[in-house]
């Protein structure tokens, strides 16, 4: 006869030190103390060519600046919506999809600076397709993540390097 092999109750000590184990390994995976871990995950609305809304607030793409909706460029001596153009160009490739938002610094006043990614964490980074498209800028600092983009952008004409504009931190400022 073959009797079933029935485990050993667990005794409060095992138990204890089980949790205790498990509560080290979601303390250290959450990050530092005051990090700001989560991720943003919905279908966001464009605000214009870098910046989302999302249900859990506003999102604007770290690492890059792309044209106010109300700024113009200038091609072939005309004048041209291309902060407009940017804004629908990154809602055209966002469509209805969903987007993966990593904050890139801890919670503070004002939209979140994060990287955002089109259908989760390591797929097409939007921000460096808004650069590579033309329809954003790279913004210098840590890694220059962006700037490879923006040359390969401005050698092939592509978004506003088809003509004239002024950078948006610049056209802000006027």
């Amino acid at each position: 006869m073959i009797r079933p092999i029935i485990p050993a109750r667990p005794t409060s000590a095992v138990i204890a030190t089980t949790l205790l184990a498990m509560a080290a390994v979601c303390l250290a995976a959450a990050g530092p103390a005051g990090a700001q871990t989560a991720h943003i995950v919905g279908q966001p609305r464009v605000v214009d060519g870098d910046t989302l809304q999302f249900a859990e607030g506003q999102v604007d793409l770290d690492g890059i600046d792309a044209p106010e909706t109300e700024q113009t460029c200038t091609r072939g001596g005309t004048s041209w919506a291309c902060g407009l153009d940017a804004r629908w160009a990154l809602a055209n490739r966002i469509g209805r999809n969903w987007v993966t938002c990593v904050p890139q610094a801890a919670p503070g006043p004002g939209p979140v600076r994060a990287l955002c990614y089109l259908a989760g964490v390591g797929q097409l980074d939007v921000g460096e397709w808004l650069v590579a498209e033309g329809w954003a800028l790279a913004l210098e600092g840590p890694g220059d993540r962006y700037q490879a983009a923006q040359a390969a952008a401005q050698g092939a004409g592509k978004g506003m390097w088809q003509g004239v504009f002024m950078a948006p931190w610049d056209w802000r400022s006027q």
